[in-house]
């Protein structure tokens, strides 16, 4: 009896201890289907962390450092202060002069700053070097133009006070003899050419009264290669010549225009 006791009691408490147990398990609820798991949330936050990895946030500078890329690509240009000029001071500044549209008053050629300038004080007309030289040979370096003797140097990058071109009287044979020391245009016919006794010098007549009673261009023989050679200034006799240049009065030859260079021959027909 004792022992049939025994075994009752420990079926009994066998048979609790699985009922509370059961009860326990049943008590825990169970997980849904649209509630993941703890371990498949932690999958999928790991899964994103790798899509989309976080930048950690940039501590701010407490000092400023300029970039190097910046300061390259910079368009800042600095100028030297000492030779910099303000937009009031550069339209202050002379501009160079223009040359363009004058003439050298004897010969009519046009200005050829390489060949050396002058110019007259007095009416501004400007010379080049060599007509200065014939101007002191043959009119006492008088300005064709205004008679004035104040003929100076025309020094490179100056600016001068003004310019002008000079324009000559046109003259016949009825009146040239009054325009004696100034640049004269003249055309006549040339009835005949002779050549001087030396050889070389030339003379073209526009009248035949004689070597030293007419009026004609000389060419001396510095300036015959210049204008064509002989067979050139044969060839205007019996032409029409047009002419500018200077008319002097020779004590010994008479009226005459001398022929320095082409230039001054403006046509022939």
């Amino acid at each position: 009896m004792g022992i049939v006791a025994g075994i009752a009691s420990v079926i009994f408490v066998a048979w609790l201890i699985r009922t509370l147990f059961s009860g326990s398990k049943a008590s825990r609820p169970r997980n849904p289907q649209n509630i993941p798991r703890e371990s498949s949330v932690r999958t999928e936050q790991t899964h994103v962390a790798r899509q989309h990895p976080t930048q950690p946030a940039r501590s701010q500078p407490t000092t400023f450092r300029p970039s190097t890329t910046a300061r390259r690509s910079s368009s800042i240009q600095f100028t030297d202060s000492s030779t910099s000029t303000t937009p009031s001071e550069a339209s202050k500044a002379p501009k160079e002069f223009d040359f363009h549209g004058l003439h050298d008053a004897l010969t009519g050629a046009a200005l050829d700053i390489g060949r050396g300038l002058f110019q007259c004080t007095t009416c501004k007309v400007f010379y080049h070097n060599d007509s200065i030289e014939l101007l002191r040979a043959e009119n006492s370096g008088r300005c064709v133009s205004c008679q004035s003797t104040t003929l100076v140097a025309f020094a490179l990058g100056a600016k001068p006070a003004g310019g002008k071109d000079f324009t000559p009287s046109v003259v016949t044979l009825a009146d040239y003899h009054k325009h004696v020391g100034s640049v004269v245009t003249f055309e006549g016919f040339v009835p005949l050419v002779r050549e001087s006794a030396r050889g070389n010098d030339f003379a073209v007549m526009f009248e035949n009264k004689g070597w030293k009673k007419s009026f004609k261009l000389v060419f001396f023989r510095d300036a015959v290669t210049a204008v064509g050679g002989r067979p050139y200034i044969n060839s205007l006799q019996g032409k029409t010549v047009r002419v500018r240049g200077l008319l002097k009065n020779h004590a010994t030859f008479g009226y005459e225009i001398i022929v320095s260079e082409p230039g001054m021959i403006l046509n022939v027909h």
